[in-house]
């Protein structure tokens, strides 16, 4: 596995291939959704659960077979299943098992080769709050 020296830690598992980055921009974006229903007394929101989306933008590591970031993302894209995602930001984790919905490589005449990519979770990560003091 390859490991972050510094910024926020994503690790993704697909199979035999795990890779994590460093992240230099991520989202977890967690919301709600619900229905409205119609019934005798006028209509009521029903919760349909949560919705997560994940996107995070990478330096590119290479689609290396031993377990680049890039590679592990690419490997759960290209074949369709989900992947297992752990994200470490600020103290707090989230994980869950994720869809890999786009991914992108970037390669600038005049800059670092950069990544992005969008992952879609079925349901809700499990979040672990910081520890207290």
């Amino acid at each position: 596995m390859t490991t972050a020296i510094t910024g926020k830690r994503f690790t993704v598992q697909v199979g035999a291939i795990d890779g994590s980055a460093q992240i230099t921009s991520g989202t977890v974006d967690e919301a709600a959704s619900s229905e409205t229903i119609q019934t005798l007394a006028g209509s009521a929101a029903v919760s349909q659960g949560i919705e997560s989306t994940i996107s995070a933008e990478f330096l590119f590591d290479g689609d290396q077979s031993g377990g680049g970031f890039y590679a592990a993302l690419r490997a759960a894209l290209v074949s369709g299943n989900a992947a297992a995602v752990t994200i470490d930001g600020g103290g707090s984790e989230w994980d869950g098992m994720a869809l890999v919905t786009s991914l992108s490589a970037e390669f600038p005449a005049d800059g670092a080769s950069t990544c992005s990519a969008e992952l879609t979770v079925s349901g809700a990560l499990d979040f672990t709050p910081p520890a207290g003091p």
